[in-house]
C-alpha cells in the first residue's frame, strides 16, 4: 500500500492510503512520523500508525478539556468516547496521569470546594456528586475526612434563602425538603433551624413524615 499526503487548513496534513483519504493528524505529528509521498507499507503498520493517531487525537482532545478545568479520570474518558476517540481514550489518559496532568484525588478536592461554596450542597450530597464523577470511594472518603464542614455555613443558607418560609409548619417541610436535597441530613437541618431561632416550634414529627 502507498501513503500520500496534502495540506490541509491550518496545521492539518490529510493523508491517503492507495489514493483514498484515510485520516488527518496535526503538522507536528506528522512531521514526526517520517511520512511522504509514495511510502509504502504494509497492514500491520498502517494499523499501527491509526492506533497511534487515535491516540494523539484523544490525547489533543482531552488537553483542551482540561485547559478549561480539572476533570476526573472517568469524566474525560467518558467525553472522549462521546466525541468519537473511544479506541483512544484509554492510553491518552493513561499518559496524562503519568504527566500529572490526571489526578482524581486533585480533582476531588477542586471538586468539593466547588460544590461548597458555589452549590452550598451538603456532605451527602458532595459525595453523590463525586461518585457521578467516577472518583473511587476509596479517594472519596479521604477527601470528605480532611474537608471542614462549617456548620454556621448552613445556619447562613436558611437565614438568606428560606428564612420567609420558616412562618409556618408548611414553609418549615419546605425548607427541610429542600435542604435533604441540597445534601444535609436531618439532624443538620433540626440544630440549624432551632439556632436560627430559639422562638420556632420544630417538632420533631415533622422531619419524619
Amino acid at each position: 500500500m502507498k501513503l500520500t499526503y496534502k495540506k490541509g487548513k491550518q496545521d492539518k496534513i490529510h493523508i491517503s492510503v492507495d489514493g483514498e483519504y484515510s485520516f488527518t493528524v496535526d503538522e507536528a505529528y506528522f512531521l514526526s512520523l517520517g511520512i511522504y509521498n509514495g511510502k509504502e507499507i504494509g497492514i500491520e503498520e498502517l494499523s499501527e500508525l491509526k492506533e497511534n493517531v487515535n491516540i494523539r487525537r484523544a490525547y489533543n482532545y482531552a488537553v483542551s478539556l482540561l485547559a478549561r478545568r480539572d476533570h476526573s479520570e472517568r469524566e474525560l474518558k467518558d467525553k472522549l468516547s462521546l466525541k468519537g476517540y473511544k479506541e483512544g481514550a484509554e492510553e491518552a489518559v493513561e499518559k496524562l496521569k503519568k504527566g500529572g496532568y490526571v489526578d482524581d484525588s486533585r480533582f476531588a478536592r477542586l471538586y468539593v470546594r466547588e460544590l461548597q461554596t458555589l452549590k452550598k450542597y451538603g456532605k451527602r450530597r458532595i459525595e453523590q456528586e463525586l461518585f457521578r464523577k467516577g472518583v473511587d470511594r476509596d479517594i472519596i472518603r479521604e477527601v470528605l475526612d480532611e474537608t471542614e464542614f462549617d456548620e454556621d455555613e448552613l445556619v447562613r443558607l436558611i437565614e438568606r434563602k428560606y428564612a420567609r418560609y420558616l412562618g409556618d409548619e408548611k414553609g418549615v417541610k419546605k425548607t427541610i425538603n429542600a435542604l435533604l436535597r441540597l445534601g444535609y441530613s436531618y439532624s443538620e437541618i433540626r440544630d440549624a433551624l432551632r439556632q436560627i431561632s430559639e422562638n420556632t416550634e420544630l417538632d420533631d414529627e415533622v422531619f419524619y413524615e
